[in-house]
Order: C-alpha cells, then structure tokens, then sequence
C-alpha cells in the first residue's frame, strides 16, 4: 500500500461513535406520512429505525396515524373531497373499516403543510394502515434488520379521544410479542403513563420518553396539576429537577427530547445515566423539513439517534462524517413479498 494511499484511508476512517438514523413517519418530508409508501421510501434508502405513530379504532385495532382526529390536511373521503377542516373525526369513533375508507395518500395543496413538505411524493388510493401491516410489510422487506419505533398518542387533557394508556400498552405488548419485535422496537410517548403501564406489563421494552421544547417549563409549575398532567403526576422537582434523572427514575430506557431542547450537559447526564439519547425536530415551529445546521449540531454532540423526515439528506450528513450507514432494501419485482438489500 502507497503511502499517499495509507494516509488516505486514515482521514477518512470510520467514526467510531454509532448514530441511528429513524425516518420519521416513514420519510414523510418525501412520501405520504405513516403510510406504506413512506416505509417503502425509508427502507430504500435505507434507515436503522423505521418511526410511526399509533392511535386506536372504535373496534380496537391499532393503526397507524399521528393525529387522534383524521388529519385534515392529508385527508379525503371515498368521493375524492378534502374533509372540512372543522371538527374532522375522532379515530377512536370510527371503525377500522371507515377509517380505511380515506385516502391519505397526498398534502391539501395550498396549506401551510403543503409548502413545508413541497417535495413529498403524492400516492393515490392510499390508506391509513394499521400497525400489524406495517410491521409484516417491513418484516418482509428487510427481515430483521430495521427497528421499529412507535409513538402511542394520546392526550391527558382529553382522556375520551383515544383509548386509555393501559388499553394501548395491553394491545401493544400484545402485538409486539406476536410478531416477534419486542427486542428491536422503541416505544415513545409524551404522555408517559402509557410507558410505565407498558413497562409493568412486561419491563423488557425499551420505553422513550418524550419532550418538547417547552416541556421542561411546564413541569416546573407551581401548580402540580400542570406540572404532572404528562407525567402521570410524578413532578420535576423531586429529581433535582432533572428530566434524565426523572426519567431513568422511572424506568426509562431512552430519553427522546426536541432537539431545541437539548443541551450538552443533559445530554452527558443522560449519558451517564445509561440512556440513549434520540432528539427530533418541529419542522412547523422552524419552517424548514431539513435544518442541516441544527443536525451538524447534534451530530457533534454525539446524541444516539436522529428521528428526521429526510433520511436521505441526514444519510449524506453522516456519511461524510465517515459514520457507518444502515443497509438499505428494495422489493423484489418478481415477488412483491420478496425483499432483496440493495
């Protein structure tokens, strides 16, 4: 080996520092969000976690959608109509048969989320799915080699517009054991009842609990109402005031905060607690559904993850900081149920 050759090799070695890349929604910056399509477009390019959110039908079917009303925005009926923007449908009113009955495969042009999620790829005819079909739908395409991180939502303040969090960490638990996951998926959710009703059913889940930018001032209020409505009322203060160790307390597994939030000393404190560290982004509160800027950032604090609605333009960040890229999949022509890597 030349030495020109030698010294080449060297600058350019692998980062030594593992960073997960979670395609968010599936890659919703790039395909319709939390539908198969979007997974298509994740496991394509190639990602270590596959992220959606989860929320419950009438009938109690897990499926897979962010928002516990029908989203508006993305929404339209079985005529080809946008739903009005008043008082669209609660999820949990409607059977899985009616909530399959919308078309989710396209952003209402003209909106706000139109603009900021511009080059997303419109598929039509496409279907809210439910979260057994998309796990089966991965499974087949990349077999065991993509995690799975699902976000139960829910809302403290408004207990009858889903089900309750013991009725989803039982159906969850449930299913994750029968497809056989449990020991690659991630469970977040803001309201972190829900995680520590899925912890006492079986302690072996990797539970994330979230945070905002915003979350920490809440649960600093004086009125323990407030402070506790997303803890379950476990209140801040009794852990020194720190969110890692409130949450390792708990039995947390991963701390999964908004990345304004963070900052380099709780994220070493988490660290030093023993929990991954997974940041996300609010693309509506920046504008913006990549900021590479704040990503370099966390990329050189050294967080465990990054949940991004641009995998591919989070895959480039990486690889020029010599990290190592998940592997990426694509479906076999011959045999839509056939995976092959890429």
């Amino acid at each position: 080996m030349s030495t020109l050759l030698a010294l080449t090799l060297t600058s350019f070695a692998l980062n030594t520092h593992a960073l997960e890349i979670y395609g968010h929604r599936g890659a919703r910056g790039l395909s319709p969000e939390n539908t198969i399509p979007a997974y298509n477009t994740a496991l394509r390019l190639g990602v270590n976690y596959v992220d959606m959110d989860i929320t419950m039908t009438k009938d109690g079917v897990l499926v897979v959608s962010h928002d516990l009303t029908l989203n508006p925005n993305i929404t339209r009926n079985h005529k080809g109509l946008w739903i009005p923007a008043k008082k669209p449908p609660f999820i949990n009113t409607l059977t899985l048969k009616q909530v399959q009955s919308y078309d989710v495969g396209a952003i209402k042009p003209g909106t706000n989320y139109s603009k900021l999620f511009s080059e997303q790829y419109p598929v039509a005819h496409t279907q809210i799915p439910t979260l057994k079909h998309v796990i089966e739908y991965v499974k087949a395409i990349a077999g065991d080699q993509v995690g799975f991180q699902i976000e139960i939502k829910t809302d403290p303040a408004q207990r009858n517009a889903s089900a309750t969090p013991k009725q989803f960490a039982t159906a969850l638990a449930k299913l994750l054991k029968e497809e056989k996951i449990t020991n690659r998926t991630e469970v977040q959710a803001f309201d972190w009842p829900c995680l520590i009703a899925l912890q006492k059913i079986n302690p072996n889940i990797k539970t994330a609990y979230l945070t905002e930018d915003d979350s920490r001032a809440q649960m600093m209020s004086d009125n323990p109402k407030i402070a506790g409505l997303w803890t379950g009322g476990y209140l801040l203060k009794n852990y020194d005031n720190s969110i890692p160790k409130m949450i390792h307390a708990l039995g947390g597994k991963l701390w999964d905060p908004e990345d304004r939030e963070l900052t380099q000393q709780s994220l070493q404190q988490a660290h030093k607690l023993g929990l991954k560290v997974v940041v996300w982004s609010d693309p509506v509160a920046t504008g913006k559904a990549f900021d590479a800027k704040m990503m370099e950032k966390m990329i050189s604090w050294g967080v465990d993850g990054i949940i991004t609605d641009r995998p591919d333009e989070l895959r480039g960040l990486i690889a020029a900081r010599g990290f190592n890229l998940p592997s990426n999949f694509s479906i076999n022509s011959k045999s839509p149920h056939k995976a092959t890597q890429a």
